[in-house]
C-alpha cells in the first residue's frame, strides 16, 4: 500500500526497553511505557569522504555512523530511571543518581500522526545520557518544565539497521509495542 501521508506531526506512545546482543543474538527486553513525550528528534552522524583527481572530485563517500539526538518529556518517571538510567531507590525512601553507573543499551519505540494515518517506528541500539532539567521560579504563568535526554543511535551491529518505520497496514505495526521484531534483514532469493 502506498505512503499515504503528506505530512506527519506529533509524537506519542513512547516506549523504550532493553537492547542486547550476545554473539550474534538480539534479544530485546520488554517495551517500557514513559509518559508525556513531548519530542524526539535525531540527525545523522557522518562524514562527506571526498577525493580529488583530473582538478575534480573523482570519488565521493559518506560514513554513516547512526544518529545523535534527543528525547524530550514533561518528566521521566523514577521507574524508568531505574531500569535504564541506574537510579537506586535508597533506604530512607529517597531515589539517587549513581555516577558512573553501568546503563543498558535500548530500543525506542514512537508513533506519529499524519494527516491520514498514524505511523510508528523503532530504533535499534541506543544509548541514553544523563537527563537534563531546568529548576526555575514561578512566574505570572505556570509553565511546565520539561526534561530532556541525550540520545546516541548506532544500530543493530549485525544487519545495520538502525531506524524502522512501520505504517498501519505493516504486518509489524500492531504489535509494535507488546512484541518489537528484532532486527532481520530479508533473505535474498
Amino acid at each position: 500500500m502506498a505512503d499515504n501521508n503528506k505530512v506527519e506531526f506529533g509524537i506519542s506512545q513512547l516506549h523504550i526497553g532493553t537492547f542486547t546482543e550476545t554473539d550474534g543474538v538480539v534479544t530485546l527486553g520488554t517495551p517500557y511505557a514513559q509518559k508525556g513525550a513531548v519530542s524526539v528528534s535525531v540527525e545523522p552522524e557522518g562524514d562527506s569522504n571526498n577525493f580529488y583527481a583530473d582538478n575534480v572530485i573523482y570519488f565521493s563517500g559518506f560514513s554513516d555512523n547512526g544518529f545523535s539526538g534527543s528525547i524530550e518529556v514533561a518528566r521521566f518517571d523514577d521507574e524508568f530511571k531505574k531500569q535504564f538510567l541506574g537510579y537506586v531507590q535508597l533506604t530512607d525512601g529517597g531515589l539517587g543518581m549513581v555516577k558512573g553507573a553501568v546503563r543498558p543499551n535500548v530500543y525506542i519505540i514512537g508513533q506519529t500522526e499524519g494527516d491520514k494515518e498514524s505511523r510508528r517506528f523503532i530504533m535499534y541500539n541506543a544509548t541514553l545520557g544523563g537527563i537534563q532539567r531546568e529548576y526555575n521560579t514561578l512566574e505570572e504563568d505556570k509553565e511546565p518544565t520539561t526534561e530532556t535526554i541525550d540520545i546516541t543511535v548506532t544500530g543493530d551491529n549485525l544487519t545495520g539497521l538502525t531506524i524502522v518505520g512501520y505504517k498501519p497496514t505493516d504486518a509489524g505495526y500492531a504489535s509494535l509495542f507488546t512484541t518489537p521484531p528484532v532486527p532481520v534483514l530479508p533473505t535474498e532469493s
